[in-house]
C-alpha cells in the first residue's frame, strides 16, 4: 500500500500577505493600462469619417471590368484628448481575373504609398502613431478596371483593415513597473530571511 508523506502546513506571515497585495496591485495596474478590445468590425465606405478608437474597420472593394479610375478617401480621427493611438493597417490588392490599368496606390497618413503595378497581386502592412485629436486620411487610388482574359466577367479586389489601440499613459506604465519591482524586492527579502 502506498502512502503519501505528511506535508507541513506553512502559516502566512505579514510579508506573505504584503506579497499577495502587491501581486493584486500589479495585476490591477496591468488591467487598467490594457487597451480596450473592440466588439465588432465596422465596414467603411469612401468619403466616410470614423472614430479610430471606436472599432476595427474593414473595406472590401470589388471592382468590375469597365469601372472607371477613381480615388477613395477614408478619414480616421483619434478622438482621445490625451492619448496617442497605434494604428495598424493591413490589406491586399488582387488582380487575377481583372486588373487596374496603371495599378493601385494606397497611403495612410504619413506612411506609403504602397504601389501595385497593373496585374500585381500582393499585400501590405504598416503601423502609424496618431496623436490625440489628429485626423489621418487613408487614400486608395486606382486605374480603369480592365479584363485580363483569365475569366469572363472577372473582378479586381482591394481590401484593407485598420485597427487601433491607445498607447498606455507613461504614468500607468511607471505604476506597473514599480509594482513589479516591489514584488521582486519582497521576494529577495523573503529568500534572504
Amino acid at each position: 500500500m502506498f502512502t503519501t508523506p505528511a506535508v507541513a502546513k506553512k502559516t502566512k506571515t505579514a510579508e506573505d500577505f504584503m506579497l499577495d497585495r502587491l501581486k493584486i496591485a500589479a495585476l490591477a495596474a496591468g488591467l487598467l493600462i490594457a487597451p480596450a478590445v473592440a466588439s465588432a468590425t465596422t465596414m467603411v465606405t469612401p468619403g466616410g469619417s470614423y472614430d479610430l478608437l471606436a472599432d476595427d474597420f474593414f473595406f472590401d472593394g470589388q471592382f468590375e471590368i469597365g469601372q472607371a479610375a477613381d480615388s477613395y478617401t477614408f478619414s480616421f480621427v483619434n478622438t482621445s484628448s490625451r492619448n496617442a493611438a497605434l494604428s495598424i493597417l493591413g490589406g491586399t490588392v488582387q488582380q487575377l481575373s481583372a486588373a487596374f490599368a496603371g495599378g493601385v496606390s494606397v497611403s495612410f497618413g504619413s506612411i506609403g504609398p504602397f504601389d501595385f503595378a497593373q496585374d500585381e497581386t500582393n499585400g501590405f502592412e504598416s503601423q502609424l502613431f496618431v496623436a490625440a485629436g489628429q485626423t489621418v486620411d487613408l487614400i486608395v487610388s486606382f486605374g480603369n478596371v480592365i479584363d485580363t482574359g483569365v475569366r469572363a466577367g472577372g473582378v479586381a479586389d482591394i481590401d484593407f483593415a485598420v485597427e487601433a489601440a491607445v498607447v498606455p499613459v507613461p504614468a500607468a506604465g511607471l505604476l506597473l513597473l514599480s509594482a513589479v519591482g516591489g514584488l521582486a524586492a519582497l521576494r529577495r527579502r523573503k529568500k534572504a530571511a
